[in-house]
């Protein structure tokens, strides 16, 4: 009995762990906790990533923080970086101010200047080749 409940849970255990790791995503980006991304908070994680002030975030700098918060998960590193590379839109290595910009932008799908969880899981989503799991809520 155990086994089959087990054969039952698995699958849904795999395709939840996207969208967790989606939501603690979003969760850095959404410093107040209101529920949306607001362009300065998408402002205030790019500050918190850029370690060393030069307003720009390298593979190398968001690789630390990314292994530093996920230590025993590769898969996740895996994932977020390619977040990186994907959200790196001129392909030069590095994250600046205008890569987030246009982050922030390709997410808003409803253009009102707040990036809610289900546009930035659906966004994160897209850039990852991750499933999205769940109902679409707007």
């Amino acid at each position: 009995m155990f086994a089959y409940a087990l054969l039952v849970c698995l699958p849904m255990l795999a395709f939840s762990q996207p969208d967790l790791l989606a939501t603690q995503e979003f969760d850095r980006f959404d410093v107040d906790l209101d529920g949306n991304i607001e362009p300065r908070e998408v402002q205030q994680y790019f500050r918190r990533y850029d370690t060393n002030g030069d307003n720009e975030i390298s593979r190398q700098e968001y690789r630390v923080e990314v292994e530093s918060h996920h230590i025993h998960n590769q898969e996740v590193q895996r994932v977020l970086l390619r977040f990186f590379d994907e959200i790196d839109f001129n392909n030069d290595g590095i994250l600046d101010q205008s890569d987030f910009n246009k982050f922030f932008a390709n997410a808003d799908a409803n253009q009102n200047n707040l990036v809610n969880e289900n546009e930035f899981t659906t966004y994160f989503h897209q850039l990852t080749g991750g499933p999205v799991v769940g109902p679409a809520v707007g």
